[in-house]
């Protein structure tokens, strides 16, 4: 299948080479503008645009100008300007009946970007077998991604016309990427890196490729270069801070971190956030309790998760006072233990990943798990009329209940042990308590999150099956030691 994409990307390829270069076709004035809007200046390549049309409203770069007009405004999220696009494209495609069906997709992805989702797929339809009219086979592969995600549409593939538009290329690659089609995006991306000269692009997909795979110093190479080509924008300099944290070189994170701030007027929460962990990390705790303390309150503020720097908050806090209870007099709490069972793909996951991505867990596990408890992940073998339950990890809870819009609470879990050959287990959850209907059990009940208390009976059972199974090593290690020892 990738092997098809890849031959389709490159006839795409040759289609589009006849094009000459982006700026013989559009005009110094489009290219300009989409180096803004490359730059992460919005407001002043809406305007660039805008005088372009302006200008000369009929000229061959006004289906692209209007295309960026229209990413520019959903970037903004000004869903009002983008309903006054529309009625403008209308008047447009009465003015220009030869030229309708494309102010009529046009029309359809303002429909797409305002998220009214009905009447996008409407107009999508009239493109469905269509050839030509690129901008309408751009919009079928948007909406077929919204409305049917599994389904991998890439649309563009059917063109029989060139791709000269950024956004085309764009739409083309992140279905690319989605569908894991690496040789056939390289494709793509090579096409963009030589017609669309300081294109960001590449560089962004090579830098989510680096942070995936764990390459964080690559990453902030990339972010670097990102830097360099536009040192205006926030979000590549922040980008830049990101690698060099996850890649531990917190001094030049706060730094970089330390010349973004200003430049995001002091109100950014993931600039915020990132600044106040890396102080955690270089053991300032009261500046790292200054930044994540208003990171938080921002988030909230907008109704955002607060998990991941709540957790980092509560740290520090706890440092600044030196673990001290609060009160002497607090009466010790009684620990609790947990169990989750996990899908097998969740399983392998889990014993698979490298330590540093699994040491932390943030999960939802209802509002009633504190710091103290015990979590034992389970995973499920054999055949489903004998299931056998292994214990392939512990965890210890490592926060009180943290607010998710979602799902109300989220637990940060710290990891104890993995347990790659895995404990087997003869305990049976409370079949009368599963079958409680979930409205009866209250928003914040552990079993609505598949999460199952143990009572001490249960604990006991864990604690023997742990003894047995690590005797039951301690035997197969001396089996193996006999076996290998040279006979006289």
């Amino acid at each position: 299948m990738t092997g098809n994409l890849t031959a389709l990307v490159q006839n795409l390829v040759t289609i589009s080479n006849t094009r000459d270069d982006l700026a013989a076709v559009y005009g110094p004035a489009y290219a300009a503008a989409l180096k803004s809007y490359w730059a992460g200046d919005l407001s002043r390549a809406l305007d660039q645009a805008s005088t372009l049309l302006a200008e000369d409203p009929d000229g061959a770069h006004r289906f692209a100008a209007y295309r960026l007009w229209i990413e520019v405004l959903a970037a903004q999220q000004d869903l009002e300007s983008l309903a006054a696009l529309g009625s403008h494209l209308f008047l447009r495609g009465q003015a220009e009946p030869d030229f309708q069906p494309t102010y009529v997709a046009l029309r359809g992805l303002v429909h797409f970007e305002r998220d009214e989702i009905d009447a996008a797929r409407l107009v999508a339809r009239a493109f469905v077998g269509e050839t030509t009219d690129v901008y309408g086979l751009e919009l079928g592969q948007l909406v077929r991604n919204r409305t049917e995600p599994s389904s991998g549409a890439l649309a563009l593939l059917a063109s029989t016309a060139p791709l000269a538009d950024y956004f085309h290329w764009q739409t083309l690659a992140r279905g690319l990427l989605a569908a894991g089609a690496e040789e056939a995006l390289g494709e793509a991306l090579g096409f963009v890196r030589a017609h669309f000269r300081g294109a960001t692009l590449p560089h962004v997909f090579e830098f989510h490729r680096c942070i995936d795979n764990g390459y964080y110093a690559g990453a902030s190479l990339v972010a670097g270069r990102l830097v360099e080509l536009y040192p205006e924008s926030t979000d590549y300099r922040y980008y830049l801070a990101y690698a060099l944290y996850e890649d531990g070189d917190y001094p030049s994170a706060r730094r970089t971190l330390g010349e973004l701030l200003p430049l995001t007027g002091g109100d950014d929460a993931e600039v915020l956030g990132l600044l106040g962990h890396c102080n955690a990390k270089l053991g300032d705790p009261e500046k790292a309790a200054h930044y994540l303390g208003r990171a938080v309150a921002l988030l909230k503020a907008e109704g955002l998760p607060t998990s991941h720097m709540s957790l980092e908050l509560t740290v520090v806090e706890e440092e600044l006072r030196g673990d001290v209870p609060e009160s002497v007099t607090e009466m010790p709490r009684l620990t609790r233990n947990w169990l989750i069972k996990l899908s097998s793909r969740r399983a392998l996951e889990l014993l698979t990943s490298p330590a540093n991505t699994v040491d932390r867990l943030l999960r939802p596990m209802g509002a009633e798990a504190m710091p103290g408890d015990y979590c034992f992940f389970v995973a499920e073998e054999g055949p489903q009329d004998a299931p056998l339950w292994k214990i392939i990890a512990i965890y210890a809870v490592d926060s009180a209940p943290i607010w998710h819009p979602t799902y109300r609470y989220h637990t940060a879990l710290r990891l104890v042990k993995r347990l790659p050959e895995g404990i087997p287990l003869d305990v049976a959850t409370d079949g009368g308590e599963e079958q409680v209907e979930n409205a009866a059990l209250g928003p914040d009940h552990p079993l609505r999150f598949g999460v199952y208390e143990l009572d001490m009976g249960a604990l006991a059972i864990i604690e023997e099956a742990a003894r047995m199974a690590r005797d039951e090593l301690i035997e197969r290690r001396a089996d193996s030691g006999r076996h290998r020892r040279p006979t006289a």
